[in-house]
Formats: structure tokens, sequence, C-alpha cells
């Protein structure tokens, strides 16, 4: 048996739920109903993070309360991409507004879905070369700490699920290892 792509059926409907979007999707396959599937997030959204490398190599973090674990966690800093934002150009912004810092240089890491129920595109960069440059600008609902740590302390963060942008450093684990290296010679 070779798997075949469902075909999708409108209408799709979307529901706002305490600041969360599900989307709502029905498929059929052959003429069979696959039901209906609720998603999360608008679709085609885009999101950025960015493993922020200060000029003594520490990694910029932040520290934020996430409600789903109802825990601390130490993020990457990151978010939403506007409408017709290039993403290098979202990163950079969620960077500075969130942390204060600037990257002297940006390389694109790749991209992720967060789970196979999410219309969501994460998409990561390495920032190298950053400085503090001003204070934050949060929304008005965000609540962050900045803080740097260390490569090793940022892979164990990764290694141990005090994060939730992991795949981020799955992606830049071979520049970092270089790194780390270079720093222990």
């Amino acid at each position: 048996m070779t798997i075949r792509p469902w075909q999708r059926v409108e209408p799709t409907g979307t529901h706002t739920i305490a600041k969360r979007t599900i989307t709502i999707k029905r498929f059929e396959l052959d003429g069979k109903d696959k039901g209906l599937w609720g998603t999360f997030l608008p679709e085609n959204t885009q999101m950025v993070a960015t493993i922020a490398l200060t000029i003594d190599d520490k990694v910029v973090v932040v520290r934020q309360f996430r409600p789903g674990p109802e825990k601390i966690m130490v993020e990457l800093p990151g978010g939403f991409v506007d409408k017709d934002e290039p993403l290098e150009v979202a990163a950079r912004r969620e960077l500075r507004e969130e942390t204060g810092y600037e990257p002297e240089a940006m390389v694109f890491l790749g991209s992720d879905y967060k789970d196979a129920y999410t219309n969501g595109t994460w998409n990561y960069f390495l920032g190298t070369g950053c400085k503090l440059t001003a204070p934050q600008h949060l929304d008005p609902y965000e609540e962050l700490e900045v803080d740097t740590i260390s490569i090793s302390q940022l892979i164990a963060n990764a290694n141990h699920g005090k994060m939730t942008d992991a795949t981020a450093v799955l992606l830049a684990y071979e520049k970092l290892m270089e790194m780390l290296k270079k720093e222990n010679a």
C-alpha cells in the first residue's frame, strides 16, 4: 500500500480562544470522510527564534513562565513573523525587542514543525557578535528576564527539557561544538 495525502474539504473554520487560534479542517480520501481535525495557530504562521551569541560566546536567553508546562523556561528570544516580513528581519527584531541585543551577523539554521497538529513553521537563526544596544521593548503581556548562559548550558537545557526550541540547538550543534572545542583548547 502506498500512502497518499488526504484532500482538504472546505469550509475551514477558525476559533480564537484565550489568545490562541484553533483552525478546524475536514479531510477525505477517495470520497471517504477522514473527519474534522483541530489544528493550532492560523494557517501559514511563521515564527523565528535565535541562538544569539555575544562577542565572548555567551548565549543570550530569556526566562519566562510558560502556561503549558506551568513553569519558567530558559528560552531563545523569538516570536511571530509579521505579514510580509522577511524571516531574518523578524529574527533581528524579536531579538532586539526581547533582549536589547543586536547581532553583527545572522545565519539561517533551518525550519521545523513543532508537531503534526500545528499550522506554523519555526525558523531558526544563529546570531553572532551580539551586543547590548538598547533596553527591552516588550509587548504588554510579556514578562521576560534576560540572561546569558554558556554554550554547554544551552546544550544541557535542550537535552533536559528546559527549553521549547531545542530543535535550534540540534540545527546549530556542529557549529556550537566547534566553538566549545576552541573555548576548551
